[in-house]
């Protein structure tokens, strides 16, 4: 059976992510939910204590969310959504699993385009590394990834262009 998205499970989810109500987020969440970071492929965030810190970051950094799809049946979804990450649109999707209760218990999420998902890594990294508690962390962290963050800007605004273009023949 599909489900379309008026009528969607997950419409609470999406509509507490649209208006950054991080404690109606929450709400549509099971107890032992997992989110698979689009940021790494070992990081994965297990239960609502980790989540909430993870999403509390994520909504003070981005703008301007809308979700465009949101498809599938009652147990499995697959959301579309684009926000703003100060200039940059980000373009993200999500594949959602719900438990027995049509509570949330799996995300996990893909971004793109790649310097919009490192400007994310540099903007969300230092504040979930603050959440950690080690002192030092967030320094780090950010010296890390903002570098890649401006290698793929810079490339995506000059390297990108040179190989779509074609010369005459």
């Amino acid at each position: 059976m599909t489900v379309h998205i008026q009528d969607s499970p997950t419409l609470a989810y999406r509509q507490a992510g649209e208006a950054h109500d991080l404690d109606a987020l929450m709400a549509t969440l099971s107890d032992d939910v997992a989110f698979h970071s689009p940021l790494s492929g070992t990081a994965t965030f297990e239960g609502k204590e980790q989540i909430r810190e993870l999403f509390a970051v994520v909504l003070s950094a981005l703008s301007g969310m809308r979700y465009q799809t949101d498809v599938g049946d009652d147990r499995t979804r697959a959301l579309t959504a684009t926000a703003r990450l100060d200039r940059m649109e980000i373009h993200e999707s999500a594949l959602v699993r719900l438990d027995d209760d049509g509570l949330i218990k799996d995300i996990t999420m893909w971004v793109r385009p790649l310097p919009a998902l490192t400007a994310m890594m540099a903007a969300l990294g230092p504040g979930l590394a603050r959440a950690t508690g080690r002192r030092g962390l967030p320094l780090l962290v950010g010296a890390a990834v903002r570098p890649l963050a401006a290698m793929t800007r810079l490339g995506d605004r000059t390297l990108v262009p040179l190989l779509t273009r074609r010369r005459p023949r």
